[in-house]
């Protein structure tokens, strides 16, 4: 293309702001009835001769309930729920009280007219059979928690009933069985949202204590009634078109403040902020508020009998999207407008209520109901769940008079070239697709007859829950697992992609990576278990056909082959290998159990004995859901011993060149071979090391050695070699005589293994107190010997529940954690070179007596009445930190080492390799780790030169402030670009070559800063930095031509800098973004540190929006502004505000124009073409167009112009993990090709 680009002119400024002001405007919210394009008949008539299994009446944010319009709101809600009988529920969903819920101080004025607000709304129980229940919303927690929990007693007190407000006890999630074929669980989302660092004592009365655990019990709950219709109610949507979701009225966008002053252009500005950054917390856009919707949307992705209701939006939606159906009833007291977007949806901006029935026959339907002028109008019914089919009458005769011959795999499956198996190994493969007899099994006459309950929620296993006839159950678990499954749980949390995986190349490789473990080999550990006295389940192996007890399971399960196994349970108390207990539990029950009374205590010595069991199998997967725990009343207490469950990576095989390189990874270190030898016995136990530190903190070294021994002794050859014989006789071949002879030769080392690992769990210690009143006494002894006793509190003694030395060649640091309610910490004797201790007090006061505080560290909750007035001489940090301040089991963590590899490519500096090294420290403070040491080290080889990068990292060294520590050096012949100063210099590529501009710089450079990081993606760096630079003047260059050059560049130059930077940055996906927005600030001054009048101030910013065009979010656009300004001529060429590259300008070479001020603008119109299965990992692909524009100014240059670039690039997104792009831009200076990661914006 010939020619010079348009100059840019005001019809190119007028054409993106009304580009942008149509993004915005078009399609606006509004308060008027809205239906989407699906919906032929909104009002029809409720036909149904089903009889109504429950009703639901939902109304949310009624906390003005004291002003008219919401009393006759109420009123005609009021003359609805008296015709409904007890089969029904009134709830209330958030925002009870407004402004700003239930003040705790009972004689204000605040406090009367709150509880006149809520009163009006639990008048409504009058005449009505049914229950009505509370949930609050973010309003109700304006008086913190308590304002929460005395808005709760005073509901409880009117109702009656305790189960009238939830969650109960301030806690984040709760449930409530209706019947046996509706449930309800009750989510506080505002507790999610919260800031815990405000709440000393949030949680204190709650079983969870973290949001994974509260993410964990959500899905716990939806596996648990996954034969049921299940309401979740939640005061903020999942989804939402109104004004959290980001959808405007028209008026918003003119008037965009409470006032009613006209601003049109600023209105829509500021909606655009709002939608795109998420600042208020109480938008779906929102960073915290994004984290809980994409986890729940993904746990929904696959389920079809679940319905949310919300309020939080001041009006009435239904939105059905992505397998979430969404009821939204928020207009008891306020309006606000709304859309209808998708097929089915329904919006309505005025006041009003839902209905909600739920038949017998499965299905549910909605009605909802507008207040228009003092009369209830239906404004619209819609089938939220259809009825279900009716269930198949499944024939099916199977033969279960004789075996089956079977295989798991098929053999195309396992049928691996020479290279494949050379770098992935051999496996167990081909006993994965060899067959065997097995025995078919006829579920009706197995264990008294079993019949299905629901399916398993393994994170890779394929399961059916059974029962019989005595509530006994059992479970049947597929012998081929799901690779989709395993990446859904484990490596996609916040997105759906287990369909989007199905019939690709990860899936078939994780399939085989699956036979890196023998199918059958743990049929035979029971055997092995026995003699050594540890409790197991019992599992058999069967073929089990399709048959007619399954019913509708039998679209998912049968025809394959199956382990059967108990499910570890109370009903199994008479169960020998369960060791007949009184009760059997959870690790999390225990551990709940453990923390609310001393007299609950694990058998330590068992458990070690069961832990090094698994050392000796290779069994690295012992996670806390691996185990169940025998429960045993002895002498007053309760003993908890444990029983291992899903034994299925014992004995594995990794081999292959490249497997064995990527199973030396931190993430992956742990999943180590079964050889003669343990490879690294620490990290084999990675996975169970919390839960070891906290399971064995009586033991000694003796006792580990002990256990070693007992299973040397009681495990003999001969009990090895017989314990196999169970197993499928195909499978008895030379391999099981190899596991045979490792297992003799492994098992003598336990011993060395047992000792070993012991030190690992010495070198940091974990003791905790009880949720009672605990005193702990902590006892300096010569050489640094420190002694630990734990005594409990009571009226009339103290009784003595732990007591043990620590010894300082064994032991760094010990961490001590008083837990809930009144403790006290004594630190006597007379230290020398003694153990670090750390203190963490917990929620109540506690009283602190440190005789000397040499390294006593103690943390706390600021603003209690704690006792530190004998606790002077040592060191406290008092934050109202909850995550530092709070035990939590699984806050131990190894530290880790990785190394990978770094690579890009521009036209500039050619093709660039390198190296990445990071070790990350995991001590007791972290923000998110405790120390991060990093080394960069890339080679260009376009200009022969390298840079080598060192950044430390150290977690709150002043508060929640990071200090970072940054040294950087760039070899002599590392290049940045020049051209000269000014917007309109030449370029003499064509005839002098790009090397013409390319200048040879070394740099030194050393800069401390400081930095914090927000809840809201924001970060906040004070910085200063030390530069050492000398410019190369190389023959046939720029450096010896131009005359702008100042020839001090040539010397050595030392500058210094300071200043400080604020960055926001929140997307709804960084490698695919459809929304979002950056914001960039900083300044800084810089000195010539051998010529300080030659210093100057400078200033740059960047500013930039992301958002769909298209609901279907096939269409993005995408912006971004930057500038920067210098505000003297004192600076170097290399130090000027440039434009042109990737960041700007990407028709332009790097630093293609340089001046004392910049400003540039790009856009991106980035569309989604489709998406791919048939590559390594699901793939999205696209093309982009773009445009950018952008100059920089001198003082005395006259210019005018605009320099453009436009072109477009190609684009490929992995699993929304990752984008990789190709982009041709065309400038005045010609074309230029670029690649990269992600978009930069």
């Amino acid at each position: 293309m010939s020619g010079k680009i348009k100059d840019l002119t005001l019809e190119n400024y007028i054409k993106y702001l009304i580009l942008i002001s149509t993004i915005i405007i078009s399609s606006c919210s509004t308060h008027r009835v809205q239906f989407g394009k699906g919906i032929k008949d909104p009002i029809a008539k409720e036909e149904n001769s089903d009889k109504i299994l429950h009703q639901f009446f939902l109304i949310g944010d009624a906390g003005n309930a004291d002003e008219p319009k919401s009393i006759e709101t109420l009123a005609l809600l009021k003359n609805r729920i008296e015709k409904a009988d007890s089969a029904s529920t009134l709830l209330f969903l958030g925002d009870n009280i407004y402004p700003n819920g239930m003040p705790a101080e009972l004689d204000s004025e605040e406090r009367k007219q709150a509880e006149i607000k809520l009163q009006n709304q639990i008048d409504l129980k009058e005449n009505f059979k049914g229950d009505m229940i509370f949930i609050p919303g973010n309003h109700d927690w304006y008086h913190g928690l308590k304002g929460l929990q005395e808005q709760e007693k005073f509901i409880k007190e009117k109702i009656g009933k305790k189960k009238s407000f939830l969650p109960r006890k301030s806690c984040g999630i709760d449930h409530k069985d209706i019947n046996e074929n509706l449930s309800m669980i009750v989510i506080d989302s505002q507790w999610f949202l919260e800031d815990w660092d405000r709440y000393a004592k949030i949680n204190e009365e709650c079983d969870i204590k973290t949001r994974e655990d509260f993410l964990e019990e959500f899905e716990s709950y939806l596996n648990k009634y996954q034969n049921q219709t299940t309401i979740v109610a939640i005061h903020h949507p999942i989804m939402s078109n109104g004004t959290h979701g980001g959808q405007f009225s028209l008026r918003k966008q003119l008037f965009p403040l409470e006032s009613n002053i006209p601003l049109p252009v600023l209105g829509s500005l500021a909606n655009l902020i709002r939608k795109t950054s998420g600042v208020s917390p109480q938008d779906i856009q929102n960073n915290v508020y994004r984290t809980l919707t994409n986890r729940i949307i993904t746990l929904l992705e696959d389920r079809e009998n679940v319905i949310f209701v919300s309020g939080h939006e001041h009006n009435l939606q239904y939105i059905e999207k992505d397998n979430i159906r969404q009821i939204i009833s928020g207009s008891g007291s306020k309006t606000e407008a709304a859309r209808a977007i998708y097929e089915n949806d329904f919006s309505y901006g005025g006041n009003g209520y839902a209905v909600l029935n739920v038949y017998e026959k499965g299905n549910s339907i909605v009605n909802y109901y507008g207040n228009e002028n003092g009369e209830e109008k239906l404004l619209f019914t819609h089938e939220v769940i259809s009825k279900p089919e009716e269930i198949k009458a499944f024939v099916f005769n199977p033969d279960f008079s004789s075996k089956k011959e079977t295989q798991i795999y098929t053999n195309q499956l396992t049928t691996k070239s020479k290279g494949y198996k050379f770098f992935f190994g051999e496996h167990y493969r081909t006993y994965y697709s060899s067959p065997i007899q097995a025995t078919v099994l006829d579920l009706t006459t197995h264990k008294g007859g079993l019949s299905p309950l629901r399916s398993g929620g393994g994170h890779q296993s394929r399961s059916l829950r059974l029962v019989n006839p005595e509530g006994k159950e059992y479970v049947m678990r597929a012998v081929k697992k799901s690779a989709t499954r395993f990446l859904q749980a484990v490596a996609f949390k916040d997105q759906y992609v287990e369909k989007d995986f199905e019939n690709t190349y990860t899936e078939e490789f994780l399939l085989d990576f699956y036979t890196t473990t023998h199918p059958f080999y743990p049929f035979a550990i029971n055997e092995l278990a026995n003699p050594l006295g540890l409790y197991h389940s019992n599992p058999q192996l069967f073929y089990i056909p399709k048959q007619n007890v399954l019913q509708e399971f039998n679209d998912e399960y049968g025809d394959e082959l199956y382990m059967v196994e108990e499910r570890p349970m109370k009903k199994f108390s008479d169960e020998e290998s369960f060791g007949k207990p009184n009760d059997i539990i959870g690790t999390d029950e225990l551990l709940a159990n453990m923390r609310s009374d001393e007299k609950y205590k694990v058998d330590e010595k068992m458990y070690i004995r069961a832990r090094l069991f698994d050392m000796l199998l290779g069994d690295w997967d012992r996670h806390s859901d691996q185990w169940r725990w025998a429960a045993f009343e002895e002498n007053g207490e309760i003993i908890y011993r444990p029983i291992a469950r899903d034994r299925d990576q014992v004995f594995p095989k990794y081999d292959g060149f490249l497997l064995n390189l990527v199973m030396r990874i931190p993430a992956l270190k742990h999943m180590q071979p079964f050889t003669e030898n343990i490879r690294n016995v620490k990290w084999f136990n990675m996975e169970p090391y919390p839960m070891d530190l906290a399971f064995t903190k009586n033991s000694t070294k003796e006792d580990w050695i002990s256990e070693a021994n007992y299973i040397i002794e009681n495990l003999t050859d001969e009990i090895i070699n017989n314990s196999f014989q169970n197993l499928p006789d195909e499978v008895k071949d030379e391999n099981l005589a190899e596991i045979k002879k490792t297992l003799k030769i492994r098992k003598p080392k336990l011993k060395d293994y047992a000792e070993e690992y012991y030190k690992v769990l010495r070198k940091t210690v974990l003791l905790t107190g009880t949720d009672k009143d605990d005193k702990f006494v902590i006892t300096r002894l010569p050489k640094g010997e420190t002694k630990v006793q734990i005594y409990r509190l009571k009226k009339d003694a103290e009784e003595l529940f732990f007591e043990k030395n620590y010894f300082k060649n064994e032991t760094k640091e010990i961490w001590i954690y008083g837990m809930n309610d009144q403790d006290k910490f004594e630190v006597v004797g007379k230290p020398q070179n003694p153990i670090l201790v750390r203190l963490i007090g917990g929620q109540d006061a506690d009283n602190y007596v440190v005789a000397n505080g040499k390294k006593v560290r103690i943390y706390d909750f600021s603003g209690k009445k704690d006792d530190f007035e004998q606790a002077k001489k040592a060191r406290k940090y008092l934050s109202n930190d909850y995550e530092l301040n709070s035990y939590d089991y699984r806050k131990p963590h190894y530290n880790k080492f990785t190394g990978l590899p770094s690579a890009g490519y521009n036209p500039d500096d050619g093709v660039k390799l390198g190296m990445n090294f990071t070790y990350t420290v995991n001590g007791f403070d972290r923000n998110p780790f405790t120390r991060k040491h990093n080394l960069l080290a890339n080679y260009y080889f376009a200009t022969s030169g390298y840079e080598l990068t060192y950044t430390g990292t150290f977690a709150k060294f002043i508060g929640k402030w990071n200090l970072e520590l940054m040294a950087g050096f760039t070899s002599p012949t590392f290049s940045t670009n020049f051209f000269g100063y000014g917007n309109e210099t030449e370029t003499y590529e064509d005839e002098l070559g790009m090397d013409y501009n390319r200048v040879r710089m070394q740099t030194l450079k050393i800069s401390p800063s400081i930095y914090k990081l927000g809840r809201n993606n924001t970060k906040l760096t004070f910085k200063t930095s030390f530069e050492d630079i000398l410019v190369s003047r190389t023959d046939g260059r720029i450096t010896e031509f131009s005359p702008e050059i100042n020839p001090e560049v040539f010397d050595h130059q030392y500058f210094g800098e300071a200043g400080a930077k604020f960055t926001f940055r929140n997307y709804d996906n960084l490698s695919l973004p459809t929304m979002g927005m950056l914001l960039e600030l900083e300044g800084y001054w810089k000195t010539n540190l051998d010529d300080t009048k030659k210093s100057f101030p400078y200033m740059a910013g960047a500013i930039g929006f992301t958002h769909k065009i298209t609901s279907s979010e096939i269409l993005t656009f995408a912006t971004l502004f930057r500038g920067k300004t210098i505000f003297n001529n004192h600076f170097e060429f290399h130090q000027g505000a440039t434009v042109g590259g990737d960041a700007d300008l990407r028709g332009y070479r790097q630093g293609r124009f340089t001046g004392r001020h910049s400003f540039s603008q790009s856009t991106d119109l980035r569309l989604l073409i489709g998406k791919t299965k048939n590559t390594f990992i699901p793939m999205k692909y696209g093309i982009l167009l773009g445009y950018d524009y952008g100059r920089v100014w001198m003082d005395e240059e006259n210019s005018t112009k605009w320099h453009q670039s436009y072109g477009g690039g190609i684009w490929l997104n992995g699993v929304g993990m990752i984008t990789g792009k190709v982009n041709y831009f065309y400038g005045d200076d010609g074309g230029r090709i670029s690649a990269g990661l992600n978009f930069g914006f």
